[in-house]
């Protein structure tokens, strides 16, 4: 017994260790090291539910396929009857042709069996070909379909990955914030204890660090909530820890080479919204094809037996087959036909004036975009060049205070400027980095765009 307890107690042990030990793998693999942008869309792009939807999406088109080649195909089938004739029809034969008296007789057997094989083919069949030329289109749709899938998880990803950069950024200067007035309140506390200054002063400060500690917990829930969004967008469970690159080269991301016209041709939703231009005019000539003849062909064989005992009907048999051509001609289908054929070109016709609203609208949005991106690029260099002057500035107030030359109103006002700078170069930066990814994807170029990283 005691053996048996020590064994069980050592497999206890090793279990308990093995899966610790997978749970910290599966830890290092995801939050052991930061994620760049690239790994964050490549775990989107491979584990999202979305991009598996557009994979069965594919998968169904070539099923399509193939039942549109089916149609073209050999059909077989078979039938079986078994038919137990409980009261027979009785012919009567009139009075004067046989006998002076009519004559009632009964025709067949008690029981009958038949069992057929029967195969079809068809000869042809416009509107059945067509649909097997619509095959190619409807299977290239729905890849476009997943590129399209795939782009927005690019975009999603990518946007919530810059709102986490955005936001360790402010972090960071928040962070050096607190580190510049926990010192200047050091300061300002042997100055108050040696009376050289009044309360007032080291109090204002206090209340500055106070407010900065209280918007660095606002920056870091903000942050929290920012990684939980990215994880979402990701297809990445929320009870997994991630972190992320904190550093990016953003003077990278302001070098822009603008494109002076847009080939919409480039663009997924254009491609999609022709693809389904062409399946309309398929279906149009599918309509059509549907007031010509069809022509076929048949082969049939079968056996039957016949008796009135029930066990000769299934051992008399007889076999007997046939040959035949089928010539279907449509002659009137109480304007059924003719309406069919008319949605199908208002369908069509409208898939074309919506495709050229499509085009004027993704013109719109490119030249919106060029024009707001040069805006953002111009504001962003204009506010980082503000923030910089402006952390100079604060720095040498602050110097000159410690050194006794100026007075504490003067680095509360430069401290106050440098925050508006720090603001305004956050608030710059996020409108760039969303107007950036919104011309990439303007001009259908997003993944390009997303490789540079």
């Amino acid at each position: 017994m005691k053996k048996l307890s020590f064994l069980i107690y050592m497999v206890w042990q090793i279990g308990t260790i093995t899966a610790f030990s997978q749970k910290q793998n599966t830890s290092n693999q995801l939050g052991g090291t930061p994620l760049s942008l690239k790994s964050c869309i490549d775990f989107a792009l491979k584990n999202h539910l979305n991009n598996a939807i557009a994979n069965n999406e594919i998968l169904a088109a070539n099923e399509k396929a193939k039942e549109a080649l089916s149609g073209y195909l050999p059909q077989v089938s078979t039938n079986i009857t078994f038919d137990d004739n409980l009261k027979r029809q009785v012919s009567v034969i009139p009075a004067g042709a046989f006998s002076p008296n009519e004559i009632r007789i009964q025709f067949g057997n008690q029981y009958n069996t038949n069992a057929t094989a029967q195969l079809d083919q068809v000869i042809f069949d416009k509107s059945m070909l067509l649909g097997l030329k619509a095959a190619e289109p409807n299977t290239q749709l729905a890849i476009l379909k997943k590129e399209q899938t795939q782009d927005n998880l690019i975009y999603n990803t990518a946007n919530a990955y810059f709102q986490v950069l955005v936001y360790l950024e402010q972090e960071k200067i928040t962070l050096e914030n607190e580190k510049k007035y926990r010192e200047l309140l050091d300061i300002l506390k042997l100055r108050l204890e040696k009376g050289v200054i009044k309360k007032t002063d080291f109090d204002r400060t206090k209340s500055t660090l106070n407010n900065i500690l209280s918007q660095k917990s606002i920056i870091q829930a903000n942050k929290g909530v920012a990684l939980n969004r990215l994880k979402n967008v990701m297809g990445m469970s929320l009870n997994e820890y991630i972190s992320i690159l904190d550093s990016i080269n953003y003077e990278t991301l302001t070098q822009i080479e603008r494109d002076n016209a847009l080939d919409v041709k480039d663009i997924l939703d254009y491609k999609i919204q022709s693809n389904n231009i062409l399946l309309q005019e398929l279906d149009v000539k599918r309509k059509q094809a549907a007031f010509l003849p069809a022509v076929s062909m048949y082969g049939r064989y079968g056996v039957m037996s016949f008796g009135n005992d029930f066990g000769k009907s299934l051992s008399n048999w007889i076999d007997f087959s046939s040959i035949g051509f089928k010539v279907n001609v449509p002659i009137f289908s109480g304007y059924r036909k003719n309406s069919q054929l008319k949605q199908s070109e208002i369908s069509l016709l409208n898939a074309k004036t919506s495709l050229k609203i499509s085009t004027d609208n993704m013109q719109l949005a490119f030249e919106n975009s060029a024009t707001l991106i040069q805006k953002a690029q111009s504001d962003l260099k204009i506010n980082k060049e503000n923030l910089d002057f402006a952390k100079e500035v604060f720095e040498s107030s602050s110097l000159e205070y410690q050194k006794g030359v100026s007075m504490l109103s003067d680095v509360l006002n430069a401290d106050y400027t440098y925050k508006e700078a720090q603001s305004n170069y956050m608030n710059s930066l996020i409108n760039f980095l969303s107007t950036r990814l919104e011309y990439e994807k303007s001009k259908g170029n997003l993944k390009n765009y997303i490789n540079q990283f």
